[in-house]
């Protein structure tokens, strides 16, 4: 067969009946917003919200001027939080977030969904459509089945079968994702961070775990966060899924099935205590200024202007450092300008420590080809960089012992002030082409706490030599890794990494790609 003819054949299968329906949303999950709307308003009025009943029981005087805050640091945290929330949740939960998958922590969380949706709670799901597929979308039709529930897709790929002819058809549309993460329970309480749901993300994979931080919030912020989210859910980019795919699940798991894939995370709530402070009221809130970012909707289609990106406002918003910048990224591309801002900075004085992923921790190995190169420049200038191993021990691991560990948090901390939570790596993807959301919470302790984490030279934390590596340049000018094995101090010469590993992040390092990560 003739080339020519390859090709047509190949381009009427691209265009053969694969376009995204006309009508993004469906009269049920247009009715069960305005039942949310309903509710909200009900809640605002409210004397006694769920949120306020809480705080209330926590011995907090309620600010009306300001908003609560309690981290979560640890994966158990992280799964009890959401499971209890929902479980205790009374009107209505919003979700929104980058990936769910359908393993035991996603199938845990979607069934506690599900179990409030049979109590009459309101339920809304908001899923990028990075993560689908046929099975993930049989779970998610069957899910959105239930009359309490509705489920959208974002930035949905047009075959469901194969994303691969997704990006041939539409590359820049699919390329935009929608990357934000909250839950909003009630309208009052909300959880948002950088953890995706999944077993990695809650520390329940026998394959790779990932260090990150979320942030209970109430009060204030959470009328904004709400915000967003309404924002996001009513965007002609998010698809209800029954506009998409018409193939339900045979059948729901049972009840016994459900049980045995929980077990699984039962631990999680033994090793933790925030399900009874959350259940009695005892959670450690504390009470700041806390201003709520996120990019606007439009630049899911590539229409927001450049004022209304996540990290236009916080440039707009946040001072610049005088004393001390840490910053904890998972992906961290500074890229020639960023680099120069942060030699700028530590030439004037300004203590700063990075925590990044070690070549042998990352799960995107382009990510890191696009960081490492900036990293001579970045020490000559006094920065301090530790990168994360890959062998590090995460304190609340339940299950596995032997998987590895990567970083996923996103935070960082300016002076003796303000500190940002969420979802944006201090990378272009996160600046320019996705959608991020986060909070900058104005507290000293909690700043102290970030500025001591990094080992900054104020402070000393010998345990993070356990867990990293500590850059620095020998005598040539060459990079050198430090760090600390069975209690000796190790110095690596070439990249802590297997040797097919670095052959790759070499050759993706001559690459001009660092706009794209």
């Amino acid at each position: 067969m003739s080339k020519w003819l390859l090709g047509m054949i190949f381009g009427a299968f691209l265009t053969a009946c694969q376009n995204l329906p006309s009508t993004p949303h469906l009269p049920k999950s247009m009715a069960l917003t305005e039942q949310a709307h309903a509710i909200h308003h009900q809640l605002k009025q409210s004397k006694l919200t769920p949120a306020k009943a809480l705080l209330k029981l926590t011995g907090n005087q309620i600010r009306t001027d300001l908003s609560a805050y309690y981290p979560i640091s640890t994966a158990t945290d992280a799964f009890v939080a959401r499971k209890t929330l929902t479980q205790m949740a009374m009107y209505s939960i919003d979700v929104q977030y980058y990936i769910w998958h359908d393993d035991e922590a996603g199938l845990i969380l979607l069934k506690a969904l599900w179990d409030s949706a049979e109590r009459g709670v309101t339920v809304r799901l908001l899923l990028d459509d990075f993560n689908s597929s046929p099975a993930l979308d049989r779970y998610l039709f069957t899910f959105a089945s239930h009359p309490n529930i509705a489920v959208r897709l974002t930035n949905p790929f047009n075959y469901r079968h194969s994303k691969t002819l997704s990006y041939v058809k539409h590359p820049i549309r699919q390329n935009v994702r929608m990357h934000n993460k909250s839950m909003i329970f009630d309208g009052h309480v909300s959880i948002i961070g950088g953890r995706n749901i999944g077993n990695e993300y809650l520390n329940n994979d026998n394959h790779n775990h990932f260090a990150d931080l979320d942030v209970l919030l109430a009060g204030k912020v959470v009328n904004d966060v709400s915000q967003s989210f309404e924002d996001y859910w009513q965007s002609a980019h998010a698809y209800d899924i029954q506009t998409l795919t018409n193939t339900p699940l045979k059948h729901l798991p049972n009840d016994v099935q459900y049980q045995k894939i929980a077990n699984i995370y039962e631990k999680a709530t033994t090793h933790s205590t925030l399900k009874e402070q959350l259940n009695t009221g005892t959670i450690p809130f504390r009470w700041a200024n806390i201003a709520f970012f996120a990019d606007d909707v439009k630049k899911l289609g590539r229409k927001a202007d450049y004022d209304e990106y996540l990290v236009s406002k916080l440039r707009q918003t946040l001072p610049t450092p005088t004393k001390q910048l840490s910053i904890i990224s998972s992906y961290f591309v500074p890229t020639k300008n960023g680099t120069k801002i942060l030699t700028n900075l530590a030439n004037h004085g300004v203590h700063i420590s990075i925590l990044t992923n070690a070549l042998n921790a990352t799960d995107v190995p382009t990510v890191h080809s696009g960081y490492a190169h900036w990293r001579k420049e970045l020490l000559k200038a006094g920065v301090k960089i530790y990168e994360l191993k890959n062998s590090a021990s995460p304190k609340d691991t339940f299950q596995y012992q032997t998987a590895t560990v990567s970083l996923h948090a996103k935070t960082f901390a300016i002076d003796g002030k303000q500190v940002f939570i969420g979802s944006y790596n201090i990378d272009p993807r996160s600046a320019n082409i996705n959608t991020e959301l986060g909070v900058v919470i104005d507290d000293n302790e909690l700043a102290k706490h970030i500025h001591y984490a990094l080992n900054n030279p104020n402070s000393t934390n010998p345990d993070l030599l356990n867990q990293a590596y500590e850059l620095g340049l020998d005598e040539h000018g060459n990079i050198i890794w430090k760090t600390l094995e069975n209690g000796q101090e190790v110095i690596y010469h070439t990249e802590p990494a297997s040797l097919p590993k670095r052959w790759g992040f070499s050759m993706l390092g001559v690459l001009p790609i660092d706009g794209l990560l």
